[in-house]
């Protein structure tokens, strides 16, 4: 029976990481502003903590309501929601953008951007899981940070530049009428 149930659960995982496949270590986040940083999930090292203001108070005040809702799989709602969820609420709510609802459609339909010295506060970061699939999507902020649905964590901000994440970044994009919208914020 435990040999059934631990089959089960590895099942369980297995499926939950598929669709936003990158995992990190729980933290506790202070306030919208304070990021809090993980080494590759290594507990020992202190976690840094460094503070970012984006431009756009509207994107500013609308990801910092969701922060701390736990992950769904499958979810667009406060109550539970999944990566390409939370940035599919986003978009709507904050740009008025329909987007796909998978991380991998999202990137297909947004221009590629090929370097992270040229993402821009509202461009779309994906990332790709052992299978070289896009399984995982995030919105950057500002200064290699962007806001994500962690399944172990729920919505927080990360940095780019943790070992974890640079492992298994794949490319930004940005929608067409983003680029218009950004001399308007």
């Amino acid at each position: 029976m435990k040999k059934q149930y631990l089959y089960i659960i590895l099942l369980i995982s297995t499926l939950s990481i598929s669709s936003c496949s990158l995992l990190k270590k729980p933290s506790n986040e202070e306030t919208a502003w304070e990021i809090e940083f993980d080494n590759e999930r290594d507990t020992s090292k202190p976690i840094k903590k460094e503070e970012v203001k984006i431009e756009n108070k509207t994107l500013a005040n609308y990801y910092e309501s969701w922060l701390g809702t736990p992950h769904v799989m499958g979810g667009t709602t406060k109550k539970g929601v999944d990566c390409s969820g939370f940035v599919q609420n986003v978009y709507k709510d904050v740009y008025g953008i329909m987007l796909p609802r998978t991380a991998a459609e999202m990137e297909k339909a947004l221009e590629p951007i090929e370097s992270k010295s040229s993402l821009k506060e509202g461009d779309l970061v994906f990332f790709k899981n052992k299978s070289k699939k896009v399984s995982h999507v995030g919105i950057y902020l500002k200064d290699n940070t962007f806001v994500h649905t962690s399944t172990s964590q729920g919505v927080v901000i990360s940095s780019l530049n943790d070992k974890y994440w640079v492992k298994y970044y794949y490319r930004g994009g940005r929608h067409p009428k983003l680029k218009k919208l950004k001399g308007k914020n």
